[in-house]
């Protein structure tokens, strides 16, 4: 990556994690491409799964509005809730189930939808098919989103409905070219790990020449996570075939990381502020700033070294 070229950031999640870091970098000189979750079946995407079939398209409406610069008239109406035959829903959510119907898949909905937005990127589907989340406690099956979502079980591993969901091929690529994959903060097994541990992207994740930062929550969580600290999580996404270079974390959060489990896992680590007010989450400018700083200095690396060759 030269000092002319844009840096690639391909960003996995779902929820409103993977919408906050691409809020954060929505106006950053990057080429964006999200990579969102589609095994929601919980709320308006459940419904609309249960009537229509296809994947989940909550998460994928959330990310298309985070990245569009919050005057855009068709992102307002996007976010707002319509009463219709079929239930309460975001306007955005049955625009997308229109547009699926209209030209037969998530991506090219997706892709049609992020040109009329105006957005810097795209978003994309990490599945092109219905996928269902299954959660192993060794001593049971959980079966769905929701369900894994509000279980005080510990999870020993996420599995999914069909085993190998078929991922765009666009979204391999664009992992595959990255200079930087961000592995978005969210809900462990139902956001994080929904996304990344899916096997074509498990497989990409290998193999890519970028570097993989994980954004580390700030909250243990409840529920699915609950009494879990960041050192497990990390364990969980390695456990699963997750590949991750280093972390990013707030030292003064709940859920952080002191300098020997570091070394004990062999994780670069990034110690920033990013919780501005009382609730954890992630403060966009703050978050934005501290990407931004990370994606110079990774640049800067790579033009002294070609410098010095």
């Amino acid at each position: 990556m030269s000092m002319s070229t844009t840096a690639r950031v391909a960003v996995l999640g779902g929820g409103h994690g993977v919408a906050a870091v691409l809020a954060a970098l929505r106006d950053a000189p990057v080429e964006l491409t999200a990579i969102v979750t589609t095994a929601d079946d919980g709320g308006s995407s459940g419904d609309l799964r249960r009537r229509f079939g296809g994947p989940a398209v909550g998460d994928l409406r959330r990310s298309l509005i985070a990245m569009s610069d919050g005057t855009n008239l068709l992102a307002t109406v996007m976010s707002r809730p319509l009463e219709t035959r079929y239930g309460r829903h975001p306007v955005g959510n049955l625009l997308i189930q229109s547009l699926m119907d209209s030209l037969g898949d998530l991506e090219s909905s997706s892709r049609w939808l992020g040109q009329w937005l105006g957005i810097p990127g795209c978003v994309l589907p990490a599945s092109v098919e219905p996928v269902r989340l299954l959660a192993d406690t060794g001593d049971r099956l959980i079966a769905g989103e929701s369900a894994i979502g509000s279980t005080a079980d510990r999870i020993v591993r996420l599995r999914f409905d069909p085993q190998w969901p078929r991922t765009p091929l666009a979204a391999v690529q664009a992992i595959q070219g990255a200079d930087w994959v961000l592995l978005a903060p969210g809900s462990l097994y139902t956001s994080t790990l929904a996304t990344s541990a899916l096997p074509q992207i498990v497989s990409a994740l290998a193999r890519t020449p970028a570097q993989i930062l994980w954004l580390c929550n700030l909250d243990p969580g409840r529920a699915e996570t609950a009494g879990m600290t960041a050192e497990d999580h990390l364990t969980a996404l390695r456990a699963h075939g997750v590949r991750v270079d280093g972390v990013l974390y707030d030292p003064d959060a709940k859920l952080h990381f002191a300098a020997p489990t570091l070394a004990r896992n062999r994780l670069a680590g990034f110690a920033h502020t990013l919780q501005a007010g009382r609730l954890p989450v992630h403060d966009a400018d703050l978050l934005g700033a501290v990407l931004g700083s990370l994606f110079r200095a990774e640049e800067n690396a790579v033009e002294a070294v070609a410098g010095s060759g």
